[in-house]
């Protein structure tokens, strides 16, 4: 394992070991459900929560994700990159089939097992520990863009998957990984990816399907169903009061800009995002079998199916 691969794996390790000062484990991904940002209040009267900010684009992104799924006969997954389980214990729970996480952090295969009762292992992306065409599916969301030789990831991913691969990534243009690489954040997304991005890398002989979401043309709406105020910091002048002047009306616009509008916006994110190529994530399905598609929609796998799955507040036990 190379010098950033180790300081990563200490970086995330922390990470998946915070709790907030009720003792309860500061999420990752959405496993506390809808607004689960906003579960409390600071004595200083500032909103806090149970997970982290962005959770609106993770249901984009997971909503996509079981989309592609849906196409798909499978009856065992595998999710790389895989966090604190919550994508392995949805897809569990929706389609009923076999599932396991792994992650190069062994902090977050801990909540994954200690949260959704998923097993996981800590693995390096470039190598990972399972047998040839192991899984029918292999998922690997948001991961790719961390990695620095990733085509090494997606052979090992493409070897293990028996049927297809799907692979979620953002489009962040060079300027900002240009911006994020000089800054040395930690974990940080280190390629730029567009619609065309993998298909020089995968082999031939299998079939890609992709297309794009979180059309930046719903950036705004987006961001008022986060019900999230936004960051006057980096604006000047004029902007810098309208972005106040705005925020004042958060609070009214987290009742109008609810579930239901999110839902709205979820539909019609696909023809804004690909038809119009205004997409900030994209999604690729890689097929190795040509047979792997099914013509069976589950039509019971919704995004109310998805907004409805969470856990309860997961207490985080002192070691």
């Amino acid at each position: 394992m190379d010098q950033y691969t180790t300081e990563t794996q200490k970086w995330l390790d922390a990470r998946y070991r915070l709790a907030t000062d009720d003792g309860i484990y500061f999420a990752h991904q959405n496993i506390y459900g809808f607004r689960s940002r906003l579960l409390t209040t600071t004595r200083d009267g500032n909103e806090s929560g149970y997970s982290e900010d962005g959770y609106i684009l993770r249901y984009i992104i997971f909503w996509n994700i079981l989309k592609a799924l849906k196409t798909l006969q499978f009856d065992s997954l595998l999710d790389v990159g895989g966090s604190e389980g919550y994508m392995c214990g949805a897809i569990r729970h929706l389609f009923g089939v076999r599932v396991r996480s792994c992650d190069l952090s062994r902090e977050a295969g801990l909540r994954a097992t200690e949260i959704f009762n998923v097993d996981a292992d800590t693995v390096d992306g470039v190598s990972l520990p399972y047998l040839d065409n192991s899984f029918d599916v292999v998922l690997s969301s948001e991961t790719l863009e961390h990695i620095p030789d990733y085509s090494k990831v997606l052979n090992e991913l493409l070897r293990v998957a028996r049927k297809a691969v799907i692979v979620t990534v953002p489009r962040d243009g060079p300027e900002r990984i240009a911006q994020l690489i000089r800054d040395k954040v930690p974990h940080a997304h280190l390629h730029d990816f567009t619609l065309e991005s993998f298909r020089d890398l995968v082999p031939g002989s299998y079939g890609v399907r992709s297309w794009g979401h979180n059309s930046a043309l719903l950036k705004f709406p987006f961001r008022l169903v986060e019900g999230k105020p936004l960051d006057p910091q980096y604006r000047k002048g004029i902007k810098t009061l309208l972005v106040k002047f705005m925020n004042s009306f958060i609070p009214l616009f987290r009742g109008i800009m609810n579930e239901t509008a999110f839902k709205i916006l979820l539909n019609i994110d696909p023809f804004l995002a690909t038809k119009l190529h205004t997409y900030r994530g994209v999604l690729f399905i890689i097929t190795k079998d040509p047979d792997a598609f099914s013509a069976d929609t589950r039509p019971n796998v919704d995004i109310d199916a998805l907004l409805s799955f969470k856990v309860p507040l997961y207490k985080m036990s002192e070691r």
